[in-house]
């Protein structure tokens, strides 16, 4: 997913900066602000019985993908309906259905009941919808998020996820794994510069390629499933769970400027939690509910309260602590907040290529092709 801060090119500073402090591979970690869980399958992967969270549904659907399952979904339910096995199996392969994660690209046997499943939805034919007429070219709301063609493929799958969910045919996991699949999916020909703040004026290229499934694969992990947790709540108040010695480490990689993801990724919750029946999309772009999901960390007057709301709360063995130089707080401030909460605190700084969601404009001119990232270590005071 194209998503604005993904540490998925930073993994590998975030792995040696762990290593080289000697931050054991064991216990719980938790990535508090989750994203598309690129750190949360890194943590998983390294061993940690991992936690993930994020208040936006698609990061938390998305974070149950990789993190609360350990393999592919194996669909026993569905497929053990003879009504339904017969219908699925019977679906011809005509696309090989390949698979995404942090270290792996790949295609699936045909015969895998999650590939399956996937190909079966793959071949739905389109319909129309409340999702198709209020995003879709050719809906009634004249909105260009996604092709007629491709619009009317996303209403046919996700209806049919939402049945099969509610009929008792798959399980919430197996319904977070295909909606994660679906959205995955979706983003790749959305009809955007990259963010759903705005879609284009004409149907790009890009956009125009038909919608293929893949199939997000779990991280591995010698702990049971059921170990892993996500949630989605509220950052500062999940902390409040936490006792002493219960968690490992902490990863914060939270929102750093003025970008409400509530807006940025408005289409892809709406398409998580397929919920355009209970309100109605705003303006020219469709947004959803104004008060939805803002965050105070992405305001200038509030983000040092909301930060020190956060760091007051930790209470692991180990903080890491991502951030840049583009962020609210100066790079000062938040050295002076983190050592005021941790102890043996160590700065890392890395050159980082700069997000963009265009190009330069004559009234939009970026003022640097890269950012400095910070990686801050830390243990906090007891």
């Amino acid at each position: 997913m194209n998503y604005i801060g993904s540490k998925y090119s930073l993994l590998k500073e975030i792995e040696a900066v762990l290593d080289k402090n000697h931050v054991p591979a064991d216990s719980i970690a938790l990535d508090l602000f989750a994203g598309t869980a690129a750190v949360a399958q890194f943590l998983k992967l390294r061993g940690h019985i991992t936690y993930a969270n994020d208040w936006q549904y698609y990061s938390y659907v998305t974070s149950v993908a990789f993190i609360e399952h350990n393999a592919f979904p194996t669909f026993d339910t569905l497929l053990a309906d003879t009504f339904w096995k017969k219908r699925i199996e019977s679906a011809s392969s005509e696309k090989r259905i390949f698979t995404y994660s942090i270290n792996n690209r790949t295609s699936l046997p045909d015969n895998m009941p999650c590939a399956q499943v996937l190909s079966y939805l793959d071949q739905l034919p389109g319909q129309r919808g409340l999702f198709y007429e209020a995003y879709c070219s050719g809906g009634n709301a004249k909105r260009l998020y996604y092709s007629g063609d491709n619009g009317l493929r996303i209403q046919a799958i996700r209806d049919h996820i939402e049945t099969w969910n509610s009929e008792g045919l798959v399980t919430e996991k197996e319904k977070a794994w295909l909606i994660a699949c679906l959205i995955e999916a979706a983003d790749r020909v959305a009809n955007t510069a990259s963010v759903y703040g705005a879609h284009l004026k004409h149907i790009k290229r890009s956009a125009q390629a038909p919608l293929m499934l893949v199939a997000l694969q779990p991280a591995s992990s010698p702990h049971s499933p059921d170990q892993h947790r996500v949630f989605q709540q509220d950052g500062a108040k999940l902390l409040e769970r936490f006792t002493p010695g219960q968690l490992r480490l902490i990863y914060m990689d939270p929102p750093y400027n003025h970008r409400q993801y509530a807006a940025n990724y408005h289409v892809l919750e709406t398409i998580a939690r397929w919920d355009v029946n209970l309100f109605e999309p705003r303006g020219v772009t469709g947004l959803r509910n104004r008060k939805e999901q803002r965050s105070d960390l992405c305001l200038r007057s509030t983000a040092e309260a909301a930060f020190r709301a956060l760091f007051e709360r930790v209470n692991s063995d180990y903080l890491l602590f991502s951030y840049n130089n583009e962020g609210l707080l100066s790079g000062k401030k938040l050295l002076e907040l983190l050592e005021e909460f941790c102890t043996d605190v160590r700065f890392t700084e890395i050159r980082f290529k700069r997000f963009r969601a265009d190009i330069n404009r004559e009234n939009r001119i970026y003022k640097a092709d890269r950012t400095r990232e910070f990686l801050i270590l830390g243990k906090p005071k007891k």
